[in-house]
């Protein structure tokens, strides 16, 4: 836990001074003179147009439905009008909130300790992750990395609770592993709904079952879903033997 806090903190160190910036390039289109987010238009219009406020259906729609990020700046309008440091407060949080889940995902893979810490550190700094936070429309990028993460980490405790070490469904276990199945779905949603990329985590969460959990290797992942192998034995730690 104090990982990720440490990590979290170094976040929000490196980017306390976007608070003081403006809005910039494509904020305008998406923030200024979206009409999506003033207070007399219905709520229910970010149902209907793309992320920069223009009718899906239109010729001239950019065709991108991120329907929760313009929730989360109808919000921001609500309470802060076109002042823009409420705007890069939320950024900031949710690169912290980002931050903190990247390092607690790494923590299994890298066994934790000093390794999980560096990954952490790295993922706070990177520079790649500048225009996502400093630019108000890059939240488009953190929400859904954030949701991205939460389903990714749901289903981690649900192959968890998958199979004992013997390789048996726990008893007792069947409603909360398929809880977090459940969740992990719902975030996956949400995760898509903040920018269309998020979708890309069920895709991860195979892999993630299949390389991780499982432990097979490529050559028997393949036979496996080409139908020409099969699991016989699962064996230590959940992972399966392949004839």
């Amino acid at each position: 836990m104090i990982t990720e806090l440490v990590c979290t903190a170094v976040a929000v160190g490196l980017y306390l001074n976007t608070l003081d910036a403006d809005f910039c390039y494509d904020d305008s289109r998406a923030i200024k003179t979206n009409q999506d987010l003033l207070p007399e238009t219905p709520w229910t219009n970010i149902l209907y147009d793309d992320f920069w406020g223009t009718l899906l259906t239109h010729s001239g729609s950019h065709k991108s439905f991120r329907p929760l990020c313009t929730l989360s700046f109808r919000l921001n309008y609500t309470l802060h009008g076109l002042r823009p440091w409420g705007y890069h407060l939320l950024n900031l949080v949710l690169h912290a909130l980002v931050t903190g889940l990247f390092t607690a995902f790494s923590r299994p893979l890298l066994g934790g300790g000093l390794w999980s810490l560096l990954a952490g550190l790295l993922f706070a700094s990177h520079a790649v992750h500048t225009e996502a936070v400093a630019g108000v429309v890059g939240r488009a990028d953190v929400g859904a990395a954030l949701f991205f993460l939460l389903s990714l980490l749901c289903y981690m405790r649900h192959c968890g609770l998958r199979r004992d070490p013997h390789g048996t469904l726990q008893s007792g276990s069947v409603g909360s592993c398929w809880g977090w199945m459940l969740g992990s779905l719902w975030c996956a949603a949400a995760s898509m709904l903040w920018k269309e990329q998020g979708v890309t985590v069920l895709a991860v969460s195979a892999v993630y079952d299949l390389f991780v959990f499982q432990r097979l290797r490529f050559r028997q992942a393949l036979l496996l879903l080409l139908g020409k192998a099969n699991i016989t034995k699962p064996a230590v730690n959940g992972s399966c033997m392949v004839d």
